[in-house]
């Protein structure tokens, strides 16, 4: 089972449902079935504190992926039990995910399952650099 945890404290307008539903298939093309996923939306100010304290990278940014397991790959995954526990947290930047969609001529929800996307691949070991 595929649990997806949202954090929303600023009460910003989210479709919750479709956040679940992205989530759960991304991981299902991965063939993960057990595993819980925290989604955390935080203003301008909270995402910059942690790309500044937590990654050690300068000024404000759209998404941040925090793994909780150190692993290569897929296989190196944390089992217990055979079953994956937390893959980890994404935080998104909502006031980033207006203005982006506005540039990019996307919904609100498309640009922030864009970034739901990206977050996971992260935290599926994916990595840009």
């Amino acid at each position: 089972m595929i649990k997806v945890n949202i954090f929303n404290e600023n009460q910003y307008q989210l479709d919750e449902q479709v956040l679940k539903t992205r989530v759960k298939k991304i991981l299902n093309q991965y063939e993960i079935d057990d595993v819980s996923v925290d989604l955390s939306f935080v203003d301008t100010v909270k995402i910059t504190q942690l790309n500044e304290e937590e990654l050690h990278r300068q000024g404000q940014t759209d998404v941040l992926s925090f793994p909780h397991y150190s692993a290569k790959d897929r296989k190196d995954f944390p089992l217990i039990g055979g079953k994956l526990l937390t893959l980890g947290d994404i935080v998104i930047c909502y006031q980033t995910a207006e203005k982006e969609s506005i540039k990019f001529k996307n919904t609100l929800t498309d640009q922030i399952c864009f970034y739901v996307e990206h977050g996971l691949l992260h935290l599926l070991g994916y990595h840009h650099y």
